[in-house]
């Protein structure tokens, strides 16, 4: 699986362009702030739809757009054909470009239908659902906040698997949509239960849809989990010199027991809800569900979290991403396109060169880097080499 073309017009500071890609090693390199990263995030929304650094959609959109829009094309070669995954985003009111000297700014803003949308999405010219578009291409991101996956917040842990589960499963983009719409309206009716607005039965018809989507959340979960332990330890032991085991343990809010099936879970579920029902309208909100699962990298045993030094921390999360590659590998037959977001830079000689032995052999590898220093020749000598100056690629031949 690679992109063979990428297309941006007023995406971040890319107010127009196109670039020709195709399989092998591709580095972005360049200043800071000149628009790496915005690349391999126009990549990685072609994906999974999203961004994987704004808080909204609307930012990615040019503040100096005319017409508010920001549109990505890509032309996807995989096996099962050719497919070109477009997106379209909108930001009907974008915020004010500072006045010049001798003009005056003022908002820009168009009005919009009620529920019209602010981002479509097509693969072969044909309109597309969310669910329908995400996961037609695949991606595994790296950037150096990844390096901070076992030392981090449980929430990074959290996105770890979901943003592999969503392009390998779509129905689990589906539930995890809908789970979060609902655990937001179930806490807003906790409170409202808190302070006597309304009846606490009314929280039935919601728990009674939060284990459904709950069972078929946390089942993925621990499939996946199981997976990357087939392949963690031994990039664990490759990387330490087989000094060091690696285990990952996933650790649900809900008492998950591996002999319940997928029928009668809910119920156990249920029966756990229920028993903090009176604490939750207390603190009016959610408690139970797989918003606070959170996931253990042991060691040789000890939490990583609390004991692990850094190295060790850091060796972890770098097997945990490329077991997440193999695991994305081995559940879909394509491999995904691999991004690697500076992260050379944060990694010492050892860990480096490990992950360029083995990224070298994957389809497509599109890496930034500020620094062109570092690489073995050898694999330097592979590598198309792009500059990035202010929103623009230029090829380069230097090394």
């Amino acid at each position: 699986m690679y992109l063979s073309r990428l297309t941006l017009a007023d995406f971040r500071n890319y107010e127009q362009l196109e670039v020709s890609l195709g399989p092998g090693l591709f580095l972005f390199h360049g200043e800071n702030a000149q628009g790496k990263t915005n690349l391999l995030e126009a990549v990685s929304m072609l994906a999974t739809g999203t961004s994987f650094h704004a808080s909204s959609d609307r930012e990615v959109v040019s503040w100096s757009a005319p017409a508010h829009v920001a549109h990505l094309d890509g032309m996807l070669q995989r096996q099962e054909g050719q497919a070109q995954l477009e997106i379209t985003l909108l930001d009907p009111s974008p915020a004010l470009i500072p006045a010049t000297v001798g003009s005056s700014s003022s908002a820009r803003s168009i009005e919009l239908p009620a529920h019209a949308p602010r981002k479509r999405y097509k693969v072969n010219g044909a309109p597309k659902r969310t669910v329908d578009f995400i996961g037609q291409m695949k991606v595994v991101m790296f950037a150096p906040t990844d390096l901070h996956l076992v030392d981090g917040a449980p929430e990074e842990r959290r996105k770890f698997l979901d943003r592999a589960l969503c392009q390998v499963r779509p129905l689990y983009s589906v539930a995890l949509i809908k789970y979060r719409k609902l655990v937001t309206q179930r806490s807003a009716l906790l409170k409202r239960v808190r302070e006597n607005q309304e009846d606490p039965q009314m929280l039935n018809y919601l728990d009674e849809q939060l284990v459904q989507l709950a069972n078929q959340i946390i089942y993925e979960r621990v499939r996946m989990v199981k997976a990357l332990n087939e392949q963690a330890n031994q990039f664990q032991q490759a990387i330490s010199g087989g000094r060091e085991e690696l285990r990952i343990i996933y650790h649900p809010s809900f008492q998950v027991d591996v002999d319940w099936n997928p029928l009668e879970a809910p119920g156990h579920y249920m029966e756990q809800l229920h028993a903090v029902r009176k604490k939750e309208i207390y603190q009016g909100v959610c408690l139970r569900g797989p918003h606070r699962d959170d996931l253990e990298f042991r060691v040789n045993g000890v939490n990583m979290l609390s004991y692990g030094s850094r190295g060790q921390q850091r060796t972890a999360a770098l097997a945990a991403k490329l077991s997440e590659l193999a695991f994305m590998h081995n559940t879909t037959g394509d491999q995904p396109i691999l991004l690697l977001d500076d992260v050379f830079s944060e990694l010492d000689a050892q860990r480096r060169e490990y992950l360029l032995c083995q990224i070298a052999s994957y389809q497509q590898v599109l890496l930034t880097a500020t620094e062109l220093e570092g690489f073995p020749d050898e694999l330097a000598r592979r590598f198309r080499r792009y500059r990035v100056s202010n929103g623009t690629l230029t090829v380069s031949e230097e090394y």
